[in-house]
């Protein structure tokens, strides 16, 4: 074996992957930690790298034990420093991949209405607080015809668990005469800023660029693996596929979305970044391995000194 291959394969189903990630991350949050909201910010995290496992555990989007996904998510979510800042969208993100968990487990389901309504409450509750979450809508009823899930009550269904958030929050807005704050998010979702991607520093750009590469890399290279998984997690892999390009045409068109985009890209990146080097073993992959991994020591590097010496 190869040694660029061995350094794959320690890292993609060592022991210490997971938990030097995890030490990573808290020492770089205590280090650049600034208001006790960030906190929050951390537990979010953790529990959206629980919900990743149980997410492989249930559906096996990895053929294989591992934590290298969830490794990649904790990694990436915390060498961005500038994702750190606590704002109520932090939620977002979440809301989405627990959406996304939901759909999957419409997939062939003779009774899909249930999943497919706690699915859309989601989308609907996350839309709240960032309103072009609803973008993502045609995506999940083209996913339920994909996952077998489609009929006129899984359809309704679907409707009324994205409704039911609204609904609740307009009976709090008109009870306490506040209904401004319920068209809020309906006058956000039609209202189209100019393109500009001038407010997006070099942290950003170089981020997305790094972490583009890695993800983009790993999606191409899936559909050369693919036929190697069953049916099923190429319907789930090929799904996120979907999503991450979304993702991408929302960025380029929307960046004043910017920060909350980048998150849900992480999460999908981080699945596909995982699958890629957890299940191929070659010589492409593993000198890509090597690549992904000093780039994201340069990266973690650089967004420390772009926080401390470049503020």
């Amino acid at each position: 074996m190869a040694g660029y291959d061995k350094f794959q394969t320690d890292m993609a189903k060592g022991r210490f992957t997971f938990p030097v990630a995890i030490l990573i991350c808290l020492l770089l949050r205590i280090i650049t930690g600034n208001e006790w909201q960030d906190v929050i910010n951390l537990l979010v995290c953790a529990l959206t790298a629980y919900l990743l496992i149980e997410i492989n555990t249930a559906f096996t989007l990895i053929r294989t034990r591992s934590t290298l996904h969830v490794s990649f998510y904790i990694f990436l979510s915390t060498t961005c420093l500038f994702l750190h800042s606590f704002q109520y969208a932090v939620f977002v993100p979440l809301a989405f991949l627990i959406a996304t968990s939901q759909l999957f487990s419409s997939y062939e389901s003779p009774y899909p209405a249930g999943s497919i309504f706690h699915a859309f409450f989601f989308i609907g509750l996350g839309s709240l607080l960032f309103p072009q979450l609803l973008y993502f809508v045609p995506l999940f009823y083209l996913g339920m015809i994909s996952f077998r899930s489609l009929s006129l009550k899984s359809f309704f269904a679907g409707l009324t668990g994205l409704c039911m958030p609204y609904w609740l929050f307009f009976g709090y807005a008109f009870y306490y005469d506040k209904m401004n704050l319920f068209y809020h998010p309906l006058q956000e979702l039609i209202h189209f800023q100019p393109i500009s991607y001038g407010t997006l520093g070099m942290d950003r750009i170089i981020s997305c660029g790094i972490i583009t590469l890695i993800s983009l890399v790993s999606s191409v290279h899936y559909f050369h693996v693919s036929y190697l998984d069953k049916v099923r997690t190429r319907i789930f892999l090929s799904f996120l596929i979907t999503v991450e390009a979304w993702i991408y045409l929302l960025g380029i068109l929307q960046p004043q979305h910017f920060d909350i985009l980048l998150q849900m890209q992480i999460i999908v990146g981080s699945i596909l970044t995982g699958h890629l080097f957890t299940l191929t073993h070659n010589r492409f992959t593993g000198i890509f391995f090597i690549i992904t991994f000093v780039l994201l020591i340069v990266l973690t590097i650089y967004n420390l000194w772009m926080q401390f010496f470049n503020s």
